[in-house]
């Protein structure tokens, strides 16, 4: 039976864990610029889209050219905050419970 409660403390700590990370992941944020300044993508460490700017320079682009500056910088976002998830989680593996 004590073993059950210790188990229930363990997941409890977790849970506390879990969501001390999520607050932190979304209060990070990433800014990354598109290869030809067109576009700047704001996106927090839980990989949420904040913001996105686009420049003046959008005119002097074709319709192909301007998906291609947003995939690439979406993409490049999108890693970068999984980087940051990755870093902001670093020790939490070493903290869970063993089975």
């Amino acid at each position: 039976m004590f073993d059950k409660l210790g188990q229930l403390k363990d997941l409890w700590q977790l849970k506390n864990q879990i969501q001390e990370i999520k607050k932190r992941l979304d209060n990070m944020v990433i800014k990354v610029d598109s290869p030809h300044h067109v576009f700047e993508v704001t996106v927090s460490g839980s990989q949420e889209v904040k913001e996105v700017v686009v420049s003046e320079l959008v005119k002097d682009f074709t319709r192909e050219q301007l998906a291609e500056e947003l995939k690439a910088v979406i993409n490049k976002a999108v890693r970068d905050s999984q980087g940051m998830a990755a870093q902001a989680m670093g020790g939490m593996a070493d903290n869970l419970p063993k089975a």
